[in-house]
């Protein structure tokens, strides 16, 4: 490998090559605590309404939300104290003219002599679908799509309960209309208990779907509506133990932990065969504070992990042939929602055998 003092002649080179495709780059560093803006082409300032000259007299933390910026500061200390760096993680930038706009960023580091410098490629999440998908909003559609079976499963079995029993109240009122009112009632009960069951399983879905505000959001209570959803996947492979304990809240959008956790529940689900029917089959969730973080952690006792699944599991679009692979979803959505938090995923062996996902995440502040 070419030492980087070699490297350093070629690099205006290789940046003006990357301009001239089209590609959106700044270089930030941090050095002595601080956050610094090394190197800004056009297309990273225009999509901020800027010049080149204009954005490089422009603090870093300002080109964030003011609810994001104490999140920069996170980010950075966390990685220089060794913490994974996701490949992608997303921002809420402001624009010149005051707008608020959602960013992608691509992202990688090297050290520079006594400063830590991040290389990032901005683009905006809502991409038009003819030039590209997001990775993280592609890798999104996947979690849904690994969801769809059993979410029909959990729609139909209740739907079916709510026809059947219409239909025999529809026969019994025409059989004889001063039918005994105690069978009639069981009816309808059935009839609501299943309808309201849909509606439960719809909102589910829906705040999965939605995106909303960042606020303070309750997390044992995401995790529980997660773990609705995935049942269908989770329950016919293993045991689901819960732990979930009332905690301070957190600060996200609802939708995008949501996600985070269901990657979680996925991910450590397709430890075992889809067909397997073992009792000893163990998938835990526990939901709980441990100073300064609010944890969620899905351990099972599946296939141990290999190499190649600790190395890739964060990344996009990640598959293996065997973790990941029954449902087609990896980690990366995970990590990039708890980074952009100023929280962390990781992913280590569980003692004995199968996989530990743990996430943290700040309390709300």
């Amino acid at each position: 490998m070419r030492p980087l003092e070699e490297l350093a002649p070629v690099i205006p080179a290789v940046l003006e090559a990357l301009t001239s495709a089209g590609v959106a780059l700044l270089v930030v560093a941090v050095r002595d605590g601080e956050i610094e803006r090394w190197y800004s082409n056009r297309h990273s300032a225009t999509l901020l309404g800027y010049t080149v000259d204009e954005i490089m007299r422009v603090p870093v933390e300002e080109i964030v939300i003011p609810e994001q910026r104490h999140l920069l500061r996170q980010l950075a200390t966390g990685f220089r104290a060794g913490q994974a760096l996701p490949p992608v993680i997303e921002l809420t930038s402001l624009h010149k003219d005051g707008r608020e706009i959602q960013l992608e960023y691509a992202l990688g580091s090297i050290r520079v002599g006594d400063a830590d410098a991040y290389v990032l490629s901005p683009r905006p999440v809502a991409a038009p679908l003819q030039t590209q998908l997001s990775l993280l909003e592609a890798d999104r559609i996947g979690l849904v799509g690994a969801l769809a079976a059993g979410f029909a499963h959990e729609i139909n079995n209740p739907l079916t309960s709510v026809l059947l029993n219409l239909r025999s109240l529809r026969k019994q009122l025409t059989a004889d209309p001063q039918a005994a009112s105690a069978q009639l009632l069981r009816c309808l009960d059935d009839v609501t208990l299943g309808a309201e069951r849909i509606a439960s399983n719809v909102r589910a879905l829906q705040t999965l779907a939605t995106r909303s505000a960042t606020q303070s959001v309750d997390l044992a209570a995401i995790v529980s509506s997660a773990l609705r959803l995935a049942a269908p996947t989770l329950e016919p492979r293993a045991q689901v133990v819960r732990q979930i304990l009332p905690v301070r809240a957190v600060t996200g959008e609802e939708s995008r932990i949501g996600q985070a956790v269901l990657a979680m529940l996925l991910f450590s689900s397709s430890g075992f065969e889809s067909e397997s029917t073992s009792g000893t089959n163990r998938i835990a969730v526990v939901v709980e504070e441990r100073p300064p973080h609010i944890i969620v952690e899905v351990s099972d006792n599946g296939r141990d992990l290999t190499a190649e699944e600790v190395r890739g599991a964060f990344d996009p679009f990640f598959r293996s042939s065997a973790r990941g692979a029954g449902v087609g979803v990896g980690l990366g959505v995970a990590r990039s929602v708890a980074t952009g938090l100023g929280g962390e995923v990781t992913l280590a062996p569980r003692p004995g055998g199968g996989a530990v996902i743990t996430m943290r995440l700040p309390v709300a502040g």
